[in-house]
């Protein structure tokens, strides 16, 4: 059957598109409040303008771009309420699943967890903040995974940039004492297969994270 390359050469581009921009708005490259022009976008990216807005649309529900009809398209302000709530819905799925599936993980999930935990308290250690967040997101994601619930690991992708926005403005404020305390439990929760007493522990932790969050970009 003939395939519809076209479609998936768009398809293409627009990821293409959708992870450079983003990239941009997360490193600062692409500023809060800077205009994103079309004709400016084509040339940079070089990508054609419907891939570009495709892609524009998907980071306007993630909520890294705001658009206007026929007024602007710009990056989105910095909105700590925003975030904080990205981040606390993040924290939500990643408990939610601990709690409904850790009792069923075999022995090599629990094991390559606690694998992904020591990561992040290396990384944390080392002062590596970039290692640390990239580890940080392998762990929620790898428990989210392992539960097999589709649907939430597709609400789970629709937050972490916001997540990710945040991590630059938390780079220094690590306390690596509290997060090696807090892998250290998890590691030892998961191990008993305590769904209960492991989400616990990742609301505690992320509350704390929240609460170091700055109040202004």
């Amino acid at each position: 059957m003939p395939m519809p390359t076209d479609h998936v050469t768009r398809v293409s581009l627009s990821d293409e598109a959708y992870v450079r921009i983003e990239a941009a708005i997360l490193d600062g490259t692409l500023a809060p409040g800077e205009r994103l022009r079309d004709p400016e976008l084509v040339d940079w990216l070089g990508i054609s303008r419907t891939p570009i807005r495709h892609a524009l649309e998907r980071l306007m529900t993630q909520g890294l771009v705001e658009m206007e009809r026929n007024r602007y398209t710009r990056v989105a302000p910095f909105d700590v309420v925003s975030v904080t709530g990205a981040v606390e819905v993040a924290a939500d799925l990643w408990s939610g699943a601990v709690r409904r599936s850790v009792a069923d993980w075999e022995a090599e999930d629990i094991a390559t967890v606690a694998e992904i935990a020591a990561d992040l308290i290396a990384s944390a250690e080392a002062t590596e903040f970039s290692r640390f967040m990239a580890d940080f997101e392998h762990l929620v994601m790898t428990c989210v995974l392992l539960e097999g619930n589709a649907t939430r690991l597709r609400a789970l992708t629709n937050v972490l940039p916001q997540v990710h926005r945040l991590a630059r403005k938390l780079s220094g404020t690590l306390v690596v004492s509290h997060l090696r305390d807090f892998a250290t439990s998890f590691t030892s929760a998961i191990g008993l297969r305590n769904g209960a007493q492991t989400a616990a522990l990742i609301d505690a932790y992320v509350r704390r994270l929240v609460l170091s969050i700055p109040e202004h970009p």
